[in-house]
């Protein structure tokens, strides 16, 4: 299925679904090799943001198993520390979910309908 989008030359964002974008892919993905599958404009501009969020993710993920260990060793910066971070990590993938669930609702209202 990849191979045949990308020689159709659509984006490949939802190409393993059963809802594939079927808009010309004219933008590389960022990070990537010059022959790298392509993006269409909608998906490129907000490739950022799902990357912003994995990190975030991921981040998260690494202060609980921190935090497991300063807990072990009854450090209390470093456990205040983590929870500052943990709450600011928290806050802005929240901000950043809420403004992708924005555009994607948006993108299917007006834009792929």
């Amino acid at each position: 299925m990849t191979e045949i989008r990308q020689a159709t030359e659509t984006c490949i964002m939802g190409s393993r679904t059963e809802h594939p974008c079927l808009y010309p892919a004219t933008e590389p993905m960022q990070r990537s090799s010059s022959g790298a599958p392509k993006l269409c404009a909608f998906h490129a501009s907000t490739e950022p943001l799902y990357r912003e969020s994995d990190a975030l993710a991921l981040a998260l993920e690494l202060l609980e198993g921190w935090e497991a260990v300063a807990r072990e060793h009854d450090n209390g910066p470093t456990l205040e520390l983590l929870a500052r971070g943990a709450s600011e990590f928290s806050a802005r993938k929240e901000h950043v979910d809420k403004v992708l669930d924005d555009l994607e609702a948006a993108e299917a209202k007006l834009i792929r309908s």
